[in-house]
């Protein structure tokens, strides 16, 4: 399984009232290392825990990444350097009317940092990706994130489940080099 640091829980009540209502899912993309996709064709990370090395995460250094909107990509190194490092990245999860084409259509959509596609989050094969999920208040649904990269609690979608208000600490090792999405998938089990 992923490794969870923390998770606030709101009325159980009012999870198990949403758990049974919601539904949504998004694709965007996730970069680890430097060889192709085609190289990539098996899970992108390992469960924490069971490295084949013996890494004191507690000693690593941590960087800070900030999302950007698509089509952008992060600030970081195109190159790896001084080993394995952690990234910690914050994303919110906002449920807004999106409009889709010019002449004003628009829907309702599970955004990521209020995109869709999602932003892009970039680090090195090697790297332990920590992410905290913020799932807004003023949201209505009960939102996760599915990382294809991420092999364990399907991909952590089991354990990033957040309410409204919740937030959700996930952290998982970049073991393979590709592009990866991730998307929504409450109703993973």
């Amino acid at each position: 399984m992923l490794h969870v640091k923390e998770n606030t829980q709101p009325d159980p009540k009012r999870r198990a009232f949403l758990a049974a209502t919601a539904t949504g899912a998004l694709a965007v993309g996730l970069s680890a290392g430097s060889r192709s996709l085609a190289q990539s064709a098996t899970p992108a990370v390992e469960v924490l825990g069971l490295a084949t090395d013996d890494v004191d995460i507690a000693l690593l250094p941590r960087v800070r990444q900030i999302l950007v909107p698509p089509p952008f990509a992060p600030k970081h190194d195109q190159v790896a350097t001084g080993g394995p490092k952690i990234v910690e990245v914050e994303m919110t999860i906002d449920e807004k009317l999106i409009e889709i084409d010019d002449d004003g259509a628009s829907i309702w959509a599970f955004t990521f940092q209020g995109s869709v596609p999602g932003p892009l989050i970039v680090v090195h094969q090697g790297d332990y990706v920590e992410l905290t999920l913020k799932n807004l208040a003023a949201n209505e649904l009960e939102h996760n994130i599915d990382f294809h990269a991420a092999t364990g609690a399907p991909g952590g979608g089991e354990i990033s489940l957040v309410l409204p208000g919740e937030q959700v600490t996930i952290r998982f090792r970049a073991t393979q080099a590709g592009v990866f999405i991730y998307h929504c998938a409450p109703g993973q089990k």
